[in-house]
């Protein structure tokens, strides 16, 4: 298993990934805007993980100065379940709190619930006093 910070390069697999493992995103054009945005200023804490040369798993880490976020924690259906997210998780908490981070936070979409039992091992837990809330400005 290879690890390395994710690169912008890679951006097609990377979202071709993504889509693969089945996360809500937009079409690629945004992503990669977005995505080249998050990694000037988070080129530290996101990674790609790679099985036998093949793109495995990704996951954005981002700080924000006070509290660290994490984004796209995706892996391949063909590499679900043998510890690639763990590791990756591992990572990009790891950066982070070397950022200065002292929280990490994430959201789950509804449609996809059942990750938090992932989250829930690695020591996550709902924040029962707060909602998400969002506003486009495009």
């Amino acid at each position: 298993m290879l690890v390395k910070k994710m690169s912008i390069k890679n951006f097609n697999s990377i979202h071709n990934l993504w889509k693969e493992a089945g996360l809500s995103i937009p079409e690629i054009q945004k992503e990669k805007e977005e995505a080249k945005l998050i990694l000037r200023l988070n080129s530290s804490s996101s990674f790609e993980a790679y099985n036998k040369g093949k793109l495995a798993g990704t996951i954005l880490g981002i700080f924000n100065g006070r509290r660290g976020w994490i984004y796209h924690l995706a892996v391949h259906p063909d590499f679900q379940k043998k510890g690639i997210g763990s590791l990756l998780l591992q990572k990009a908490e790891e950066a982070l709190k070397k950022l200065g981070a002292k929280r990490i936070l994430l959201w789950v979409r509804k449609d996809n619930l059942g990750v938090t039992n992932f989250y829930q091992k690695h020591g996550y837990f709902s924040v029962e006093d707060a909602i998400v809330l969002g506003k486009d400005l495009i």
